[in-house]
This record gives structure tokens, sequence and C-alpha cells, in this order.
């Protein structure tokens, strides 16, 4: 069992480079700006801070675990900030980092049924990654590729985007990683190269008629320049009630690989939350679809945050999406029978 734990590790070790922090830019269905820098301060009345905390293959030692912390809401002048810290333990390889977003909206069209901005984004982005080998040589195997200890090293980056709305649609253009290889960890000629992701998102919001649901689909599609691509179909639902203080949630999301002719699934999601005034939290169940995450089983994560707006009248919020005259009074009266 020990030797299956160690070659484990070092699997880990390696995908963990090569996935390009998937672990994070996964996240943008609920924090948008960690995908795309342009989305820092998306909504421009309300801060948000959000946490993440995710767990796979329960029962395996060193299994992937990671938490994440973010902050971000809008600056004066039409920009915006985005901040968020992480940790992550994937196998032996432990990494943790820190990213600043900044964003700056340019107003196209503001009219009375029309609203249009463009927005510009850049993010930079500090790493500290340790290997701890200190274990990969108890079974007496040699391999002059292990010297034992603790490896480390720091590197830095950088991302940038374009973000551009209409009324209640959105698209974007991501890229992620512009600078080559910076961590002294990673730098030896056999390591590989770090490459660019390109990300395109569009979604929109609909409110279904005569009903207290609003659904929010997201469109992801990313391009590894060197290894391959991935098409996500995301859909975020917002059940209202008749207490103006109680919002129930869910998602589900299917992910997909854009490699091979006819493609291949990747792997399905659903989450279910509750959002109580201010506060929110909801558990996410992620099933993976291909061979080797069916054999090592799903994944979860706990999904929490707290957001403030400067608006404290407004009587009902969709996380940061105002709601009509006619719907504000419609609450007012069902909250009084």
């Amino acid at each position: 069992m020990r030797r299956i734990i160690l070659l484990l590790s070092l699997v880990l070790s390696i995908s963990g480079i090569s996935a390009q922090k998937y672990y994070l830019t996964n996240q943008y269905v609920y924090d948008l700006f960690m995908m795309n820098p342009a989305a820092a301060g998306f909504y421009k009345d309300c801060y948000t801070v959000n946490g993440f905390y995710q767990k796979q293959w329960f029962g395996v030692d060193l299994a992937p675990t990671t938490q994440i912390l973010s902050f971000q809401g809008p600056l004066s002048g039409g920009a915006g900030m985005g901040t968020y810290v992480y940790n992550d333990q994937n196998g032996n390889y432990k990494e943790m980092g820190l990213q600043q977003s900044f964003s700056y909206e340019v107003v196209l069209v503001k009219k009375r049924r029309t609203n249009s901005t463009l927005t510009f984004g850049l993010s930079l982005a500090a790493e500290q990654s340790s290997l701890d080998q200190t274990n990969f040589t108890e079974t007496g195997m040699l391999d002059p590729a292990i010297g034992g200890g603790v490896e480390s090293g720091w590197g830095i980056n950088a991302n940038t985007g374009v973000l551009l709305k209409y009324n209640k649609h959105h698209v974007g253009l991501a890229v992620t990683n512009l600078m080559p290889q910076t961590n002294s960890m990673y730098r030896e000629d056999n390591e590989p190269d770090q490459t660019m992701d390109i990300h395109f998102h569009a979604g929109t919001t609909i409110k279904i008629p005569n009903m207290d649901i609003f659904l929010d689909p997201l469109l992801m599609y990313r391009r590894n320049m060197l290894v391959d691509s991935r098409l996500d179909l995301n859909l975020k639902a917002y059940f209202m009630t008749p207490d103006p203080d109680l919002t129930y949630w869910g998602l589900i999301a299917y992910r997909r690989t854009m490699d091979h002719a006819f493609g291949k699934s990747l792997g399905f999601a659903a989450t279910f939350g509750v959002e109580f005034k201010s506060f929110n939290v909801g558990l996410e169940y992620q099933l993976g679809l291909t061979q080797a995450q069916v054999d090592y089983g799903s994944a979860y994560q706990v999904v929490f945050g707290y957001r403030f707006c400067r608006d404290k009248k407004k009587v009902r919020r969709v996380p940061c999406k105002e709601v009509t005259r006619h719907e504000r009074f419609t609450y007012k009266r069902k909250g009084k029978k």
C-alpha cells in the first residue's frame, strides 16, 4: 500500500503542475474573476467574501484537498478589485498562493432600456510550492531523480481578460499564465513547459415568467495551448421564497473534453445551497466520469460566503441583482400573510 501511495504522490505532484491550477479557475461559477480578472467587482454595488473547501478521494492518504478564500468588490471610478488566497495539497506536493486582480469598466451605452459596458482586467499571482520526498525511498528503491528531503521554490505569473456586458448578458475572453515558468522548482530542462490557457465564456440571467425563479446559464470553453480543450455547461438557479430574507439556490454543471472526435465526458457536479439575508452556504457533489475518477470515488466541496451591499433599502436580491417594483410589492404582501 505504501508503494501505491508513493507512486500516487509522484503522479499527483506532476499533474498539479500540468493542470494549470484548475482547482482555482474551476471556481469561476461562483467567482468569475478567478478565471477572468476583468470580472473583478462584477457587481458594482456589492462586496463579496467567498470560501471554498474541497476534498477528494475519501479514505486515501494524501488525497487532494484545497482551501480558497476570496474577496471582490467595486472601487471608485469604474474600477474593481478581486483577491484570493489558496492552500492546496496534492499528494506530497503542497502549494500556497495569492492573486490580486484589478479591472476597469468603460461605459459604451447607457440608456433607459440599454446598458452596455466593456471591462478590462489584469491580475498578478505569486506561489510557493514544496515537494516532500522524505519517504519516497523507504522501500529501498533508488531513483536518481529523487533527492530526498523537501524541495521548495516560488514563482510569479500574470493573467489578463476582457468582459463585455449588454443588459443582463455577458461574454468574456481571458488568458492565464502570460509568463513562462518562473518557479525555481521547475526550471530544469527536463521539466514540462508552462503554457497559456485561453478561456471563452458567455452567460445571462433569465427570470421564468410568473414564477419566483431566476436562471443563470453559463458556458465556458477552455483551450490549453499544448495539452487539451474543454467545454463546460453550467446552470445556476435561484428559488425565491415569500420570506424576503430566504432564498434557495442550486447548480448543475457538466464538463466534457473536446480533444476526441466526438468528445468525452469528464464530470458532473450538483450543488444545493441556502442564502439567508447576506449569508450563503452550499454543498457541491462532484462525480467524475472518467475511469480513473470512478475508481477513486467522488469529491465534495463546501461553499460559503457573505455579501454586503451599499444600498440597504433593496428588499430582495438575487445575489446582487435588483428586483422589479412589482416583485418587491408581491414579496411584501406574501410576507404579511
